[in-house]
């Protein structure tokens, strides 16, 4: 095991680095501003007890980053906490330094907020979602660990203990974009005790036809080269297969450059894993029988409820959704991910059916041009107004 995570950490950096290089996203650094009070931005590596016992080796300590507004160290005051999961090839660092999104920088973008009246103290968190696949879904799984534990137990209860925050659901809100999107408004319908508030930019969400529009059943092509590389880690001694899909998982991030496959993996360890077959430990909804292809319509159900299964969520969590104190769903009209705005609106009108109080936004843009502009001007005023302060 100890290979296992020299490895997974080596993978790691490789792709870290693979996907701030070849981001198309990249902005001008945001120009600082001098302001009157000035907050700060500290970065650490924190325990993450909760992804024991993965299969991948995937580390026990995640990185966060964590803003504390100007005020924070003149004054013994407790603050709201907002909560930012990051999207899918997504590390912490482009919220920070690297303005990835249109120049947004978390300390430099909260600080000129509050010092123009924009938004009231708070401390916003951005923990970690990324691993050597690139994505978590923040979910619990056997294969890439309890990333779901994670955020709810090992980040919150850290930022409690170590700041002076309000403990309760009324003074916490969870955000997210794309795949931090789906994983924040599904964290705060699970836990609507831990997170009181929810607004989510360009989530991932399925309507009922939404998964066969995805990229991952996109066409047969793409499922024989699932399947071929399925067979031939079958014949493999079950630590070798680890090690060749890993390495394997690395070259489609750096070489090929195909993160829609990359993205098939890490989806289905999230929502169909199973640890007792071989790497890549996932029941795969199609399989070969007298060498035709064909469908499992029950693990099919399973990458289904996923992203989509909506309906039957809303109707077992509708009193935890009832709970919460605002719910927003945010996205751009000319998201290049077609069943993004199809999901988001699907989710709408059955939050209408349910009598679920929410807000549908829609924006003229894509998936991932305006993420700053959402953020600065819908996404942290909405928590200013609608959470709990001292």
């Amino acid at each position: 095991m100890n290979r296992l995570k020299l490895i997974t950490f080596i993978l790691s950096v490789f792709i870290v680095i693979h996907t701030i290089v070849g981001f198309q996203c990249l902005g001008k650094p945001q120009t600082k501003v001098k302001q009157a009070a000035e907050g700060k931005l500290i970065e650490a590596n924190i325990p993450a007890p909760s992804l024991e016992d993965n299969l991948f080796g995937i580390p026990t300590e995640q990185p966060v980053a964590i803003y504390l507004p100007p005020s924070y160290s003149t004054s013994d005051k407790k603050y709201p906490v907002v909560y930012f999961l990051p999207g899918f090839s997504t590390p912490v660092v482009y919220f920070t330094y690297w303005g990835v999104f249109q120049g947004f920088a978390l300390r430099e973008s909260i600080d000129r907020l509050i010092d123009t009246g924009t938004i009231n103290e708070m401390i916003v968190v951005i923990p970690n979602g990324l691993t050597f696949m690139l994505g978590s879904f923040y979910v619990n799984s056997p294969v890439t660990g309890n990333w779901e534990d994670f955020i709810v137990k090992d980040v919150v209860e850290y930022i409690d203990c170590k700041y002076r925050t309000l403990p309760n659901a009324a003074s916490r809100g969870i955000s997210g974009h794309s795949m931090g999107g789906y994983g924040a408004l599904n964290l705060a319908m699970l836990h609507p005790d831990v997170f009181g508030a929810t607004y989510a930019l360009s989530p991932g969400f399925f309507d009922k036809d939404g998964l066969s529009k995805n990229s991952m059943f996109a066409s047969q092509n793409t499922i024989n080269q699932y399947l071929a590389k399925e067979e031939e880690f079958k014949g493999m001694k079950k630590d070798e297969a680890k090690i060749k899909f890993m390495s394997f998982v690395t070259h489609l991030v750096i070489a090929a450059k195909d993160h829609d496959r990359v993205f098939s993996y890490a989806y289905g360890a999230a929502f169909s894993p199973n640890p007792d077959k071989m790497a890549p430990f996932i029941d795969y909804p199609y399989y070969k029988s007298d060498k035709e292809v064909v469908l499992d319509t029950t693990i099919w159900k399973n990458y289904e409820n996923g992203f989509g299964g909506l309906a039957e969520k809303i109707e077992r969590y509708k009193d935890n959704f009832l709970t919460l104190k605002g719910i927003t769903i945010d996205y751009g009209i000319n998201d290049n991910y077609k069943w993004i705005p199809e999901g988001c609106e699907y989710f709408s009108e059955l939050l209408k059916e349910a009598d679920i109080p929410h807000n549908l936004v829609k924006f003229e843009g894509g998936h991932g041009d305006k993420v700053r502009e959402r953020i600065e001007k819908y996404m942290l005023p909405f928590f200013s107004n609608i959470l709990e302060f001292e």
